[in-house]
């Protein structure tokens, strides 16, 4: 009895763990894309007051196209190694915290789509951007051996 109760404290610690470190792994992977972005290419003007909301959304709407594709790819990278990450790490292996993190990208995106002013061609893009590296990432998971 007590030797399942703590194999099954290590299963959900090991899957909190394995998720954390995806989410944990596609946040960095995201900054850092953006951040050589903003820093290399599109580097925001020094007048720009980012707490301004109508600043911000004059500056959204002046951005090139170049810069919402770094942004997806930001997306893309994030969240296939995160989602692969937890997927990896988890206890069996298998895709469930690798979804949960794909969601939780899903999710985010749409906070960040409804709080900031995009284009509508943007909101598609990274939405579908978000699905498929997810879908992506569980997909380069090694296949388990059938368990007879």
């Amino acid at each position: 009895m007590l030797h399942a109760h703590l194999s099954l404290m290590h299963e959900v610690l090991r899957n909190t763990l394995a998720a954390l470190a995806g989410a944990l792994t596609g946040m960095l992977l995201i900054f850092a894309i953006q951040g050589i972005s903003q820093r290399a290419f599109y580097p925001l003007p020094p007048e720009l007051n980012t707490r301004d909301a109508a600043a911000m959304a004059a500056y959204f709407k002046a951005l090139p196209v170049g810069a919402f594709l770094f942004m997806l790819l930001g997306y893309f990278v994030g969240v296939a190694v995160g989602a692969h990450v937890a997927g990896r790490f988890s206890f069996d292996g298998g895709p469930r915290q690798a979804v949960m993190v794909t969601g939780l990208f899903f999710i985010a995106s749409l906070m960040n789509l409804v709080a900031m002013p995009h284009p509508v061609w943007f909101w598609f893009a990274n939405l579908a951007t978000v699905v498929f590296a997810g879908w992506l990432g569980i997909k380069l998971l090694p296949k388990r051996a059938a368990t007879p």
